[in-house]
């Protein structure tokens, strides 16, 4: 098993149990930045990535009023 496949299985597990935690349905994405180094980023998701995007700026509008 390849160290990416390890931590899919390791975030995937963790996903799982945060999920746990909410009302059925909800969407989970786990995201890991490494500055500098873009193809070193990580993202993991049972979303649409365009209605993530959404939620993204939506949070970003929030924060700025």
């Amino acid at each position: 098993m390849s160290n990416l496949e390890n931590v899919q299985e390791t975030v995937s597990g963790h996903m799982d149990a945060i999920v746990s935690c909410f009302k059925p349905g909800v969407k989970i994405t786990v995201l890991v930045r490494s500055p500098g180094f873009p193809g070193r980023d990580f993202m993991m998701t049972n979303d649409d990535h365009d209605e993530l995007i959404a939620m993204i700026e939506r949070r970003k509008r929030a924060d700025m009023s």
